[in-house]
């Protein structure tokens, strides 16, 4: 079945890029946006039934609004690679924060114009909270790398909603992938969006995402 979940919390954003018909170039620009989620779980074949069409639907078919982007479920990453064409890179959970947990759900953007699929691996959080913040939710966009793509591996502080995300872009085993950290709850007045520990956690994390791609 399709179901349209809006985020109503910063841990449940889901940050994508706008179209994957032009991820190589959004990465380049460090731009990101926050978008509901289509999750298609192959049920029934009602995703033909809902677009109209009797294959795969890609992107247009599904009359979305702008940044808003259909994802299909995915089973394990031998799924993955069938579907995709390419090898997800999923991190071990020693790569995570310690407040996120380890299991690894896989989705796929539907086919845009040319053909091309973005691949989500996505991390929820703990339940709890270190000094007041919760999280982080992990998730790495991930798409092969081409000339177009220049990853500088730099965290950067990216304001989605009333969320807080840490994000930084990486080139790992032919992929560019976007490591993206989501904390909350939103900032009271007066306080940091981005504090230290946040920073510290995602740092580490990152680090050892980027060790993970190098062995």
């Amino acid at each position: 079945m399709i179901a349209v979940s809006t985020p109503n919390h910063p841990l449940r954003l889901a940050g994508l890029l706008a179209a994957s018909v032009a991820f190589f170039a959004i990465v380049s620009a460090a731009a990101y946006v926050s978008i509901w989620m289509i999750d298609d779980q192959r049920n029934g074949g009602s995703v033909s039934e809902v677009a109209g069409v009797s294959a795969l639907p890609k992107q247009s078919d599904f009359n979305l609004p702008s940044g808003v982007l259909a994802l299909q479920h995915i089973t394990d990453e031998a799924q993955f690679e069938q579907t995709a064409g390419y090898k997800a890179f999923v991190p071990s959970g020693d790569a995570l924060p310690s407040m996120t947990k380890s299991d690894a759900v896989l989705s796929l953007t539907f086919p845009d114009a040319a053909g091309a699929r973005v691949g989500r691996v996505g991390f929820s959080a703990r339940d709890g909270d270190v000094d007041g913040i919760a999280g982080p939710t992990v998730v790495l966009l991930e798409a092969p790398l081409s000339a177009d793509a220049h990853p500088d591996g730099l965290l950067k502080r990216i304001t989605l909603g009333s969320g807080r995300a840490l994000v930084a872009n990486i080139s790992c085993r032919g992929l560019v992938v976007d490591v993206q950290f989501y904390f909350g709850p939103e900032p009271k007045e007066g306080e940091p969006f981005v504090t230290p520990y946040m920073t510290s956690v995602a740092q580490k994390s990152l680090d050892a995402i980027v060790r993970e791609c190098a062995s």
